[in-house]
């Protein structure tokens, strides 16, 4: 098992990948609402913020916004167990569902924040499940729509921010 070190940092904006154990079958369209009530579980507990995600067939990003003293490592443990109890109830299966270690980064500025968002929003036209970022329903693409109709059938409403002068870039 790795024994990855991670800096103790809160109440700053991160970038996240989580991913499947192998062997664990991908998701059906029926389960991304089990993940999303996850995340919308986690954060209304903790408090943290959701400023994007996409879920994909066999991993998930995000950027969440964590506030000091809460570390992205808890709010990841919190998200994973919440979908790993429902997707098992789901399922009728047990044992671990995501991969052990995730994948995180700290947005460092306004530009990075853009070209995450445009990543995440990309990965399902880039995986060829859509042709277009606002077909795919479970993402947070259609939550920076200017049309009121597009925003109000998100899954999530994502939180809005505005990022602090040492953001700017």
């Amino acid at each position: 098992m790795s024994h990855v070190h991670r800096l103790i940092l809160s109440d700053r904006l991160f970038f996240v990948n989580v991913n499947l154990r192998p062997g664990i079958k991908t998701f059906r369209v029926d389960e991304f609402p089990l993940v999303i009530a996850a995340i919308k579980d986690a954060s209304l507990r903790l408090e943290f913020l959701l400023c994007g995600y996409v879920l994909m067939p066999n991993h998930w990003h995000a950027l969440f916004w964590p506030p000091y003293p809460l570390p992205i490592s808890q709010v990841l443990h919190d998200v994973k167990r919440i979908s790993t109890l429902r997707l098992h109830a789901e399922r009728h299966t047990h044992g671990p569902f995501w991969q052990h270690q995730f994948w995180d980064r700290f947005v460092r500025h306004a530009q990075e924040f853009r070209e995450r968002l445009d990543y995440m929003h990309q990965n399902p036209v880039k995986a060829g499940l859509v042709k277009r970022p606002e077909d795919w329903r479970w993402s947070s693409y259609n939550n920076f729509a200017l049309d009121k109709a597009s925003v109000a059938a998100c899954p999530i409403q994502i939180d809005s921010v505005r990022l602090p002068d040492s953001y700017r870039g």
